[in-house]
């Protein structure tokens, strides 16, 4: 993260300017040139509307699956405080409107990146890789299969959460192998790259299967469960 000499009205010590390399373009109020994922404009001090960007790239953080999270609720408090509206209130509806617009963008962006699945689509995509088709899926994956069955046969709560506690632990050993099939995609280079894709694609087309059923025993679950008085 960078620091620019002129933030936002009212801060004196410096803004978070998140200047990337790429396409600069003239600031509305000033035209000066803009960083695109700059928030505001650097000489003076406008709030600028959301470039098109990935989730990764808005909020500063290295394209990768295993993100540090902590790192990453932070990066997006920051930016927000930065860009919140009222701190541009002097400066007109424009200005505000500008804000709020960043605002739900780096919003949208971290509920992608903190969610596994979606973080996963977005560097899939960021890779030039595509999602397994279906007969990639793992439709013939036994484990799976048993688990979907167990689940259509249960009949109590007690085998619910034992089906839900199996669930959770391949989820886990999904999300913990995804983050070495990504790696292996990244450090691949020439012309057969885009195929490293294929392993992390499969892994994930496994963990949205595992977290489908994991969706339906939950629902299940608290179906059978009393309502609170």
């Amino acid at each position: 993260m960078t620091r620019s000499k002129s933030g936002p009205p009212g801060n004196s010590s410096g803004g978070i300017s998140g200047a990337i390399a790429g396409d600069l373009e003239p600031c509305g109020t000033c035209g000066r040139s803009v960083a695109p994922r700059a928030l505001f404009c650097h000489a003076c001090g406008a709030a600028q509307p959301p470039r098109p960007l990935d989730p990764f790239t808005r909020l500063g953080m290295e394209r990768r699956f295993d993100i540090d999270l902590e790192q990453l609720s932070k990066q997006h408090a920051g930016f927000t405080r930065a860009m919140d509206p009222e701190r541009f209130a002097a400066r007109g509806p424009r200005q505000q409107a500008n804000a709020k617009a960043q605002v739900d963008a780096l919003r949208e962006a971290y509920e992608v990146l903190r969610d596994p699945i979606r973080r996963a689509h977005a560097l899939l995509s960021l890779l030039g890789g595509t999602p397994a088709a279906s007969d990639e899926a793992g439709n013939g994956d036994e484990e799976i299969a048993d688990l979907a069955v167990r689940l259509s046969r249960a009949e109590d709560a007690l085998e619910l959460d034992r089906i839900g506690l199996d669930l959770g632990q391949r989820i886990e050993a999904c999300i913990k192998y995804l983050a070495p099939a990504f790696r292996k995609a990244q450090t691949a280079s020439g012309p057969d790259s885009p195929p490293a894709t294929d392993g992390a694609a499969r892994i994930l087309a496994r963990l949205e299967r595992l977290e489908a059923l994991a969706a339906d025993v939950r629902s299940r679950r608290a179906a059978r469960t009393p309502p609170r008085p």
